[in-house]
């Protein structure tokens, strides 16, 4: 800073300094603002997602309960056709019934003479179980009949394997000996 040019030149450095510091400022009031802003943005964006997911949820339920409506009112309509079934099935069930009752004073003059065949029915059948039991009798003779001869069959097939064994242990001694007399025979020749 030259003498002739001092005041002006300070005066222009306050300034600049003043400048300066108001910038500083604007910068710092700035930086605080939009730090405070991203701050509150990503606070919105987050509070953005809870209530989208909240959203979601309540479409889901909405549409659950709506889904249970239509079942519910689907229901209902089959409870009201199957109501209208009951109904007409009544109506019939009771002509059927009138039907029924006159069937019956008519059925009610056969049952005794239904009562007396049963009453022969009863007889055949008792003979009949007396015969079964003479039957079951000679069955079960029978059976100890049959035990008897397989426990025969048992032995006599137990002394058949008996047999083969001794005859294959024959079998292999006449073939030893056989044996025993070629190379006899061989030593002979040789």
């Amino acid at each position: 800073m030259g003498y002739i040019g001092g005041n002006i030149d300070t005066t222009v450095l306050i300034a600049l300094l003043v400048a300066a510091g108001g910038l500083v400022g604007t910068t710092a009031v700035y930086q605080a603002a939009s730090s405070e802003l991203q701050s509150t943005n990503s606070d919105l964006e987050a509070e953005n997602e809870e209530l989208r997911a909240e959203l979601e949820s309540t479409e889901a339920t909405l549409e659950a309960r709506e889904q249970e409506l239509n079942e519910t009112q689907a229901t209902l309509q089959t409870r009201e056709q199957d109501r209208e079934q009951l109904l007409d099935q009544l109506d019939r069930t009771e002509a059927e019934l009138s039907a029924t009752e006159a069937e019956l004073a008519s059925t009610e003059g056969s049952l005794a003479e239904a009562r007396a065949e049963v009453r022969r029915a009863q007889s055949e059948l008792q003979e009949a179980e007396d015969e079964l039991a003479d039957a079951q009798e000679r069955v079960e003779e029978l059976e100890e009949e049959k035990e008897d001869l397989q426990d025969d069959v048992n032995d006599l097939e137990s002394e058949v394997s008996t047999l083969e064994d001794q005859i294959d242990d024959k079998n292999a001694k006449i073939n030893e000996l056989q044996n025993k007399i070629d190379e006899l025979e061989n030593s002979q020749n040789g």
